[in-house]
């Protein structure tokens, strides 16, 4: 079995990772944050979700409180924005990125602003 080669750009970070691969990002949540989010009876601190390039509508980045930063994808059936900073970060749409380096958040984000460019039609 002959499997494609594409690369594959991942970051870590305190809530989760993402994984960008082709046209598919994959929102990985979990982690420390996740066990803890457990631990307190929350919903959402373990959650897997793929999704295609071209379903993603829009990409926020937030810094609700004190230092945690987050990066949060729109897409059809993701929770919508509440305006309540802890549910947003919590929602399954969500990641809370590293505390110290996240700039393979930001070229994460770059790749896909990069291929929803390329999909518009001339």
């Amino acid at each position: 079995m002959h499997r494609h080669e594409e690369t594959i750009m991942v970051a870590r970070g305190f809530g989760g990772h993402l994984e960008l691969e082709g046209n598919r990002l994959r929102i990985l949540r979990g982690g420390w944050f996740g066990y803890l989010v457990t631990l307190f009876g929350l919903e959402g601190g373990f959650v897997e979700r793929t999704v295609r390039i071209d379903q993603i509508s829009s990409i926020e980045l937030d810094v609700p409180m004190l230092f945690f930063r987050y990066i949060r994808f729109s897409y059809p059936g993701s929770p919508a924005m509440t305006g309540n900073n802890i549910a947003d970060m919590l929602a399954e749409n969500a990641v809370i990125m590293s505390l110290v380096d996240n700039r393979p958040f930001f070229r994460i984000v770059e790749r896909i602003e990069e291929l929803m460019d390329h999909d518009l039609p001339p």
